[in-house]
């Protein structure tokens, strides 16, 4: 029969199912069965046990209730207890009832219950009887010691009436003896001892006879009654005897009538001795049914005890029987399971194995040797299975496909091979350009190097030349013209910068340094906005900025590349603007310092806003320009860590947004001197091949008082350094007719290791000139540079002190000093000292507090303090702290300095006034 494979599989699957089906029937039928037989023994056993437990509980809390009964002292109690002797009563009742009910004797268990009941309730009637007794016994104590404390009451009161009387008496012998009436006090002595003191003896022996009837009465109890019941009524019917003698005696009628009628109730002691000897009496028989009623409920435990044991014996019958099943039905599940399991082995041999599982492997072996590349393997027999031939066919087909792949592969390879050599040769000719135009950027670094420090050369020469012409007083009348070739100078030398920064920014920006150092942003945006003053001149713009007050004292950045940025943009803006104006912002926004520079200028048309930042391209070729300045500027501005954007609107005019991250600074701004630096006595040694480089170094450093030896070349350098005095430093070009500047310096610093190295180029100081020369030089003053910035690039790496007054208005001193003299300034100064000084521990607290509004007001005092003696350094911080009181930094230490340094000038003053 040509059955499919999935009708085989189907078959196979189906004797399983009904395989599994049989065995889930078998095994549920055991299961039911153990569960009725679990079932019918738990619903009997479990509940029987329970009633068993319950009947145990409830006879011991009967007991222990029926002992708590004798013992019961009050009424209270008495109800209590006899409450729960039936509640337990009633439920050992109803569990009897239920035992009985499911085929229990629980006949003599039911008999002994009621004769425990009986003699509950007789024992309950006994102690309620002793409860009356014992109220009535106390009511009647209580009596009987009432009315034998008022007897002695009474009594005592006639003693004291008595004992009156005898001291008066006693009195009137005084007097008679006195009178010499012999007689007569003999008869009143008599009087006095047989009468008076007579009487006060028996109302004392009556006092003493109530309190002894009322201490035997309050000391009566059940056990004394018990044990000498006739001795306790002989004493109390003598005292009783005695009181009735002395009652007879009192003189006072009305008191004896009192205690007569007191004394009916003293002797009601017998009717109290009775009610005692009834509570005895009824004392021993609960005693004898409390011993009984023990013995009883020793009975019951044992019969409940065997019905325990009963129920317990039916218990193991029931779970034998629950056993029996459970084995049954395990025997019944482990035969089904081998039959299940051979079953299931013959149809996985019989229907699976030979005829799905053993075709299929032999099948995948054939796959697998056709796909190991064994293309012309045999195929297996199918077994006449419809998918087996199926894929016989396909095997045949998939063979065919393959040989013809395999004729397709070797046509590619072919061709891969002759596209691989193609691409060697492209790849060739692509490294031999690259090569190309390596040496092309190399070539151009070169060239621009070269004409960097060729055109430097003479800028210097210019530059400095027109410094020098203008420091002489005979060419004031052509200070002008000495201004405009400064200027020339200036602008050839920016757009050679700018050549130089784009030539970097093209090469990947590897060589655009940019610093991290902290600057104060107020007075760098004023300079360089006073630096541009000078261009607007004789025209209609105003100038003018507008930071924001809450800019943050010091920032950190580059200053130097954002003045060139900032620089960069008010250039074009007075380059495009005829009039109106020319704003220069300040502002933060978040985390982001902008600084923006508006103009009224023509505007930019918007199809060419866009590429403004581009190389070279200009909005006018009339304005003039490089085309390079707002390319330089956005790309620094990227390299700094933000962005350069613009926006216009022709004939209004536009604006340039620098935004960059906001960083405040938490080092101090290092203090920068503006002021000339004199560099009087220091010999300095001049490398230069440049006679006119030569000259005007020469002439600038003399102006400083610097004594300068200049040399051509390395060889006089190094006689020169051989028969002269020490030098201070030398100044070294890189480039020198005979060596190169470096290879000099490496030489002298062997020779002469105390010699200050210091380059003078002209070259492109770029970081790669800088890593080759930082072991050698302290550093490089770049040519062309003013003469001030010489001398002070000169005293910075010489380390030298400049002694100035930066921290003195001087002038404004000296013109106090001759209004007022130097004795009005001395006083000032001590009124300071005691004054406004302590106001510095103040701002220390308030700022310790976070009280702005007090510091606000000790900085503004200190501000015109300071102001008034010409620290105008220390005023300016000062008018910084009162803007920010608890950002600003302090201004202690130079408040401090502006101190010592007036006592200096002031010293000074008095000196020469002498």
């Amino acid at each position: 029969m040509n059955l499919t494979l999935t009708r085989r599989l189907w078959m196979g699957f189906a004797l399983m199912a009904l395989l599994t089906l049989t065995s889930t029937l078998v095994g549920w039928d055991n299961l039911r069965f153990i569960s009725q037989v679990e079932k019918d023994n738990t619903q009997a056993l479990i509940p029987t046990m329970n009633m068993a437990r319950q009947l145990s509980e409830a006879s011991a809390w009967e007991l222990f209730a029926a002992q708590n009964l004798t013992s019961a002292d009050n009424e209270k109690m008495w109800q209590a207890q006899g409450r729960m002797l039936t509640a337990q009563s009633l439920k050992i009742n109803a569990l009897l009832q239920a035992l009985r009910e499911q085929g229990f004797d629980t006949t003599a268990i039911e008999q002994q219950e009621q004769e425990i009941s009986r003699s509950l309730r007789q024992q309950g009637e006994l102690v309620g009887q002793r409860l009356q007794l014992r109220q009535q016994q106390q009511q009647l104590s209580q009596q009987i010691v009432a009315a034998a404390d008022e007897i002695a009451r009474l009594a005592q009161g006639q003693a004291n009436n008595a004992t009156t009387s005898a001291g008066a008496t006693q009195a009137g012998i005084y007097d008679l003896i006195e009178q010499d009436q012999r007689q007569a006090a003999e008869s009143a002595l008599d009087r006095l001892i047989d009468i008076d003191l007579e009487y006060v003896n028996q109302m004392n022996e009556l006092r003493l006879s109530a309190l002894r009837v009322q201490q035997m009465v309050m000391n009566l109890g059940l056990e004394q009654i018990q044990k000498n019941a006739p001795t306790l009524e002989k004493q109390l019917n003598n005292a009783v005897k005695i009181l009735q003698r002395r009652q007879i005696r009192i003189e006072d009628p009305g008191v004896r009538a009192q205690v007569a009628t007191t004394l009916t109730t003293v002797s009601q002691y017998s009717d109290l001795l009775a009610l005692y000897q009834q509570d005895s009496e009824i004392s021993n028989h609960l005693q004898t049914l409390a011993q009984n009623n023990i013995a009883q409920f020793a009975q019951f435990s044992s019969e409940v005890s065997q019905l325990v044991d009963t129920i317990e014996l039916r218990n193991q019958h029931g779970l034998a029987h629950l056993e029996k099943a459970s084995a049954r039905g395990q025997y019944s599940l482990l035969l089904l399971g081998m039959v299940s399991l051979c079953a299931l082995i013959l149809i996985l041999w019989r229907v699976v194995y030979r005829s799905v599982t053993r075709p299929l492997a032999e099948q995948t072996q054939a796959l697998q040797r056709l796909l190991d590349g064994d293309i012309d393997s045999p195929f297996p027999e199918t077994a006449g299975v419809r998918e087996l031939d199926t894929i016989g066919r396909l095997m045949d087909a998939f063979r065919s496909n393959v040989h013809a792949l395999n004729r397709h592969r070797e046509q590619l390879a072919a061709q891969v091979k002759a596209r691989t050599a193609e691409l060697q040769e492209l790849v060739i000719e692509h490294r031999q350009a690259r090569a190309e135009a390596e040496k092309a950027s190399q070539a151009k670094s070169a060239f621009l190097a070269a004409m960097s420090h060729e055109i430097r050369t003479p800028l210097y020469g210019i530059l400095g030349t027109a410094q020098l012409l203008a420091d002489n007083p005979a060419l004031n009348a052509q200070r002008d013209d000495l201004r405009a070739i400064t200027d020339s100078g200036e602008s050839l030398l920016t757009i050679l910068n700018d050549i130089l920064d784009y030539s970097a920014i093209e090469a990947g920006g590897k060589n655009v340094s940019v610093s991290d150092e902290p600057f104060e942003p107020r007075p760098l945006l004023e300079s360089t906005l006073q630096l541009m003053s000078g261009r607007v001149k004789g025209r209609p713009i105003r100038l003018a900025t507008a930071i924001a007050d809450d800019m943050p004292c010091a920032l950190m950045g580059d200053p130097r590349r954002i003045r060139q940025v900032i620089t960069n943009l008010l250039s074009n803006a007075l380059r495009f603007t005829d009039e109106g104006y020319i704003i220069l912002r300040s502002r933060t926004d978040g985390e982001q310092w902008l600084v923006e520079v508006e103009d009224s200028g023509c505007g930019i048309d918007p199809a060419k806003l866009a590429e403004i930042f581009q190389p070279f391209v200009q909005v006018s070729g009339k304005r003039g320009g490089t085309g390079l300045g707002l390319t330089i500027s956005s790309r620094l501005a990227q390299a700094m860590g933000g962005e350069l954007s613009a926006t216009s609107t022709p004939e209004v005019g536009s604006c340039f947004c620098l935004r960059l991250p906001l960083r405040v600074a938490t080092a101090p701004v290092p203090k920068t001197v503006n002021q000339a630096v004199r560099l009087d006595g220091l010999r300095l040694l001049l490398i230069e091949d440049n006679p006119l480089t030569q000259r005007i170094t020469i002439e600038m450093l003399k102006t400083s008082g610097a004594q300068i030896v200049a040399v051509g070349n390395a060889a006089q350098a190094l006689e020169t350094l051989q028969n002269s005095e020490p030098f201070a430093a030398a100044l070294v070009d890189f480039d020198l007719p005979d060596i190169d500047g470096i290879t000099l310096a490496r030489q002298l610093a062997q020779q002469y290791p105390s010699l200050v190295l210091i380059g003078f180029s002209a070259h492109v100081i770029d970081e790669t000139l800088r890593q080759r020369t930082s072991s050698l030089f302290r550093g490089i003053i770049p040519k062309p540079v003013p003469r001030e910035v010489l001398g002070q690039l000169l005293a910075h790496y010489l380390q030298l002190q400049v002694n100035n007054d930066q921290s003195l208005d001087v002038s404004q001193l000296n013109e106090d000093a001759q209004l007022m003299g130097t004795e009005k300034i001395h006083e000032w100064l001590v009124l300071f000292t005691q004054h406004a000084l302590p106001l510095l521990d103040e701002i220390d607290i308030a700022r310790a507090s976070q009280d702005s509004e007090k510091i606000k007001r000790a900085a503004h005092q200190l501000k015109s303090s300071c102001s008034s003696l010409g620290m105008h350094i220390a005023s300016q911080l000062c008018a910084q702290l009162e803007q920010q009181p608890l950002s600003a930094p302090l201004p202690h230490e130079e408040i401090t300095r502006s101190v010592a340094a007036l006592e200096a000038w002031l010293h000074k003053k008095d000196l020469n006034a002498i």
